[in-house]
């Protein structure tokens, strides 16, 4: 079987086989649980099978398929670049899990909008019937020649072995050269649903309103959520998801054991009990105090925040620091490519808490613990 790409201008000819080979990759196990994934495979395809090729660049994209505005920072913005970067990986699942033969198949070039088509050609009856006399003239040859040896089974099929090998490893290649804040952020937005909870201010022992400008620190993970084509939930009573597919992003200290215990809310969530890190009010403010064995103050003098990420029976993501300056600058790190950092993309482990301590001062590196959950704040909860 030949691979035989086709060429723009040949197109026309089998734009209805090529609309029906993206229907069939659209209703496969790696397309059919992202609506949005086929919805970009076919905007791109239908234009390159219409011959618009031009209006298959990032901004144009944006704009028509994803609702942004004409004057929007593709820079800034990865929503087009991240859509496609899941398309080709749902591309290379598709392949690799069907290597029968395909008379049609397709690819995403990276840094480019449009597809590629290639014909999988048999051979001519005519070709075949001179290369099967072309063979049975060289078989008998070798029948003459005494020092010719006959190629077992697993020599024969050597070739194609050490070629699908190498198929998988430019596949797993490949899914590793996204970009770590790519990766996190995927992870939070397209595999769950993300719960924002702001913690309140207190006066007198009575919890207030949430500050105006508390809300207004959380519009980087907003206008993050929109990059990424998803949304966050804001939610009032610091409780449990209530779906297993659910994660709660904490902003904030969150509430007292017996604060959620008095809590009308159902399920109300307690503080993760396997953080080893917690910041702890004391006479000279707060301040971030080591609670491992052996431990005191953990060495970081001055100001610092805090990033707990816990998979437990509750998956969440908490962000809290010495003062509300500290909290505004970890949000923005987290929410910026250029920013983020590297030690969170291994983080979504089950059983596991992470937590990353980010000082103030610019000179200072960030400090990382990863421990594991006890198994009792494991149990009720499935595959992250």
């Amino acid at each position: 079987m030949q691979k035989e790409e086709i060429q723009l201008g040949e197109l026309s000819r089998f734009a209805s086989e090529l609309k029906a080979a993206v229907e069939v990759i659209c209703k496969s196990p790696p397309f059919r649980t992202s609506a949005k994934s086929c919805q970009f495979l076919r905007h791109i395809v239908q234009h390159t099978l219409e011959g618009n090729v031009d209006e298959l660049k990032e901004r144009l994209i944006g704009i028509v398929l994803l609702g942004r505005e004409t004057t929007y920072d593709t820079g800034s913005d990865a929503g087009v670049r991240v859509r496609a970067n899941d398309v080709r990986k749902r591309l290379a699942a598709y392949y690799a899990a069907n290597l029968g033969d395909h008379e049609f198949t397709l690819e995403l070039p990276a840094g480019s909008y449009v597809p590629r088509f290639y014909l999988h050609r048999t051979f001519q009856h005519d070709q075949l019937d001179l290369e099967a006399a072309a063979a049975v003239e060289a078989h008998r040859a070798a029948a003459a020649l005494p020092q010719a040896r006959e190629l077992s089974l697993p020599q024969l099929a050597l070739p194609t072995i050490v070629a699908l090998f190498l198929c998988v490893i430019c596949i797993r290649w490949q899914l590793t050269r996204e970009h770590p804040f790519v990766t996190f952020w995927n992870t939070v937005f397209q595999d769950h649903h993300a719960l924002l909870y702001v913690t309140p201010s207190s006066q007198g022992g009575q919890q207030q309103m949430v500050s105006t400008d508390r809300l207004e620190d959380t519009a980087p993970l907003f206008n993050l959520a929109g990059q990424f084509h998803a949304g966050i939930g804001l939610t009032s009573t610091f409780a449990s998801p209530s779906g297993e597919n659910d994660i709660l992003i904490l902003i904030g200290a969150a509430p007292s054991h017996d604060a959620a215990s008095a809590s009308s809310a159902p399920q109300e969530m307690a503080p993760v009990e396997g953080d080893r890190l917690v910041i702890e009010e004391l006479p000279s403010g707060r301040r971030i105090v080591d609670r491992g064995a052996g431990s005191s103050h953990i060495n970081i003098f001055g100001r610092a925040a805090l990033l707990t990420i816990a998979n437990g029976s509750q998956r969440s993501i908490q962000i809290d620091g010495t003062d509300a300056d500290a909290i505004d600058s970890l949000i923005k790190t987290i929410c910026e490519p250029d920013a983020f950092p590297a030690e969170l993309v291994d983080t979504f482990q089950q059983g596991t808490v992470t937590q990353i301590v980010f000082p103030m001062d610019p000179s200072a590196q960030a400090v990382v613990f990863h421990e594991s959950l006890p198994e009792a704040q494991t149990a009720m909860n499935g595959p992250l």
